[in-house]
């Protein structure tokens, strides 16, 4: 070993050429080394690359430009429409400066229209009252609680004290001027067209002349006799005892005890009375 060693010594220093090539393919190989690394590197890399390109394909999938929407400017310099409102209708929303609203300017609309809509509502007079529809509406529906039978008008019966009819309907008969106790007229206030006959304090006849009344059956002021015809049996007709051109046609209770009387101009009803059969057959009423 000592020989050997010694050998090798005293080579080197006998050929210095011999240790430099050592050195040099020492060098060369750990440049290799370093090149094969680094090529390893690489492969992992492009390896990666390679699997999240399989991962997400989309990945590298050019973005498509969404095609823009050109939005026309309104033209706010023009006047704005006007807007019919229903000043009553249950729709109308007073707009705040809190809250945000989906009709533009036109919430200003709404809320003038409820204002206004108050005051008017306050200052209606009873002619306005009269043509408005809504209150006709209610005076056709109010209207269906007094049918017409032959003894009884709403929940008012044939036989009871104008008193009685009075606490039955809610409000106070008031009597007609020009006619004796034993036999006169009252009438309610709200209660237009409608007349009761009162003999020997009880009332004993119904007088119709507005057409929003009906009979159970439901004839009421302007259908035809032929329509009357059809809703009773057993009607007689006869002509009017002044002018014999108008018919009155007459339908007796089952028990005759009761009588209603349709009175036309010979064509349409013009008007209608029931009750007792005596007290209905008066031609001139109470006269």
């Amino acid at each position: 070993m000592l020989k050997k060693n010694y050998k090798s010594l005293m080579l080197s220093v006998i050929n210095p050429k011999h240790n430099m090539l050592k050195s040099k393919y020492k060098h060369k190989t750990i440049n290799i080394v370093k090149l094969f690394i680094i090529l390893a590197l690489l492969t992992t890399i492009s390896g990666c690359r390679a699997l999240s390109d399989a991962l997400d394909p989309d990945k590298n999938t050019p973005r498509q430009d969404l095609p823009s929407v050109k939005r026309e400017k309104p033209n706010l310099s023009s006047e704005p429409a006007k807007i019919d409102v229903d000043p009553n209708s249950d729709d109308l929303i007073e707009v705040t400066e809190n809250e945000p609203s989906s009709v533009g300017d036109n919430s200003n609309v709404a809320l003038a229209t409820n204002n206004n809509s108050t005051n008017e509502n306050s200052t209606l007079t009873e002619a306005d009252t009269d043509n408005n529809p809504n209150t006709e509406q209610e005076n056709v529906e109010s209207s269906k609680n007094y049918i017409v039978t032959f003894n009884s008008f709403g929940d008012v019966k044939i036989g009871t004290t104008p008193e009685q009819a009075s606490q039955t309907l809610g409000t106070k008969l008031v009597r007609g001027d020009g006619y004796e106790d034993a036999c006169y007229y009252v009438e309610a206030p709200n209660l237009e067209g409608v007349r009761f006959m009162v003999t020997n304090g009880k009332i004993a006849r119904i007088d119709i002349s507005n057409n929003k009344y009906a009979t159970d059956k439901g004839a009421k002021i302007g259908d035809t006799e032929d329509k009357i015809k059809s809703l009773y049996k057993g009607i007689n007709v006869n002509p009017q005892k002044y002018d014999e051109k108008k018919h009155d046609m007459e339908i007796y209770s089952s028990d005759e005890r009761f009588l209603i009387i349709f009175e036309t101009d010979g064509k349409r009803v013009t008007g209608f009375r029931a009750g007792n059969a005596e007290e209905v057959g008066y031609v001139e009423g109470c006269s």
